[in-house]
């Protein structure tokens, strides 16, 4: 049971998240301040938040984000395209992965939320703002 919890809440926050990205971009706010700051606030909140009001496994639901990610980078291109699209759609399911499991040996250690979703932001916030510098 804690398989499908954890993959239905996985997807619940992409799906969400995914919305809430679609309308922070579509407002024509500074995109960079919404790529870097806004989108992993907003990524971690939802996947650590759910997580904590389901009981679904922290780790395992940040790894289901990281994977429609993944398929969503994945989506609608051509196959000569795809190839392109590899490395990012990799990249998704293994950055997503390891925020989750720093998430998850936060809240193990400190019992916490807010310092489990800290630790979450700021690694993906250092993160995009990494990939954002290389391109």
């Amino acid at each position: 049971m804690i398989f499908l919890k954890t993959l239905m809440t996985g997807l619940l926050a992409a799906l969400v998240a995914w919305g809430v990205n679609y309308v922070l971009l579509g407002l024509r706010l500074n995109n960079r301040a919404v790529l870097t700051f806004l989108g992993p606030l907003g990524e971690e909140t939802l996947k650590t938040g759910l997580c904590l009001l389901t009981g679904a496994s922290l780790a395992g639901v940040h790894a289901v984000f990281g994977c429609a990610e993944a398929a969503w980078e994945l989506a609608g291109v051509s196959q000569a395209k795809r190839q392109g699209k590899l490395k990012p759609a990799l990249a998704a399911v293994a950055g997503h992965s390891f925020f989750g499991l720093l998430v998850s040996l936060a809240f193990a250690r400190f019992g916490r939320a807010d310092v489990a979703l800290a630790a979450g932001f700021l690694a993906h916030l250092a993160w995009n703002r990494l990939i954002l510098a290389l391109h």
